[in-house]
């Protein structure tokens, strides 16, 4: 978008913003969603199938306490994040910043758990179904966090930025921050939900 003087810009209706980032997160949720349940008919096919016993090996046991640690560690972001929106209400404050601080730094400790775990594992991606399914969800899982993890940082930076006064650039970020965490919200909660049904298939049901 040019800032020509004299060149007229073409600027979107304040209003439809917030509806764009609810329609938009609503189908990347949906669509996220719809990708994960390729491994949770994985999960249930290769278990009803369970050719030669093989679907859960002996030594096959995934580690519950790292299950809790990383799937608390989502819910707790998401609680964050869900405190810092209702904190925008009046715009951005300290409040909003601190909490969303909190939600970024436990979101991207999700992912260091993650990666701690496979570190510590006594099991392969090669040994049963179970094993092979668990390795695919949790890697994918940790892929699209790290997209909450991006996200929420740049919501927490965008409310430490002082307002522009180019006229190509959007005057008023602080308006923007209200639909951008509701819509980030939209996103991680169904990553939530998805971190549970992870959480009780892999690490509960046997």
């Amino acid at each position: 978008m040019s800032s020509t003087p004299g060149m007229a810009l073409d600027h979107e209706p304040a209003e439809t913003i917030p509806r764009n980032f609810a329609v938009g997160s609503k189908v990347l949720a949906s669509a996220v969603a719809i990708f994960f349940m390729s491994f949770v008919f994985a999960f249930f096919y290769l278990r009803a199938l369970n050719t030669a016993h093989s679907f859960r090996e002996p030594h096959v046991n995934p580690p519950v306490g790292w299950g809790i640690a990383i799937l608390a560690c989502v819910l707790v972001s998401c609680a964050a994040l869900e405190a810092g929106r209702r904190a925008l209400a009046n715009g951005p404050s300290t409040s909003w910043r601190v909490l969303g601080l909190v939600s970024w730094l436990v979101a991207l400790a999700a992912v260091a758990l993650q990666a701690t775990e496979y570190y510590n594992l006594h099991f392969g991606a090669t040994d049963g179904g179970l094993a092979s399914v668990f390795f695919v969800f949790t890697m994918w899982f940790a892929v699209f966090w790290l997209g909450s993890v991006y996200w929420v940082e740049t919501l927490w930076a965008q409310s430490l930025r002082r307002p522009s006064t180019a006229d190509a650039e959007i005057g008023d970020t602080a308006r923007l921050l209200r639909p951008g965490a509701d819509a980030a919200l939209t996103y991680m909660y169904m990553m939530g939900a998805t971190g549970i049904v992870a959480f009780v298939l892999l690490y509960i049901v046997k």
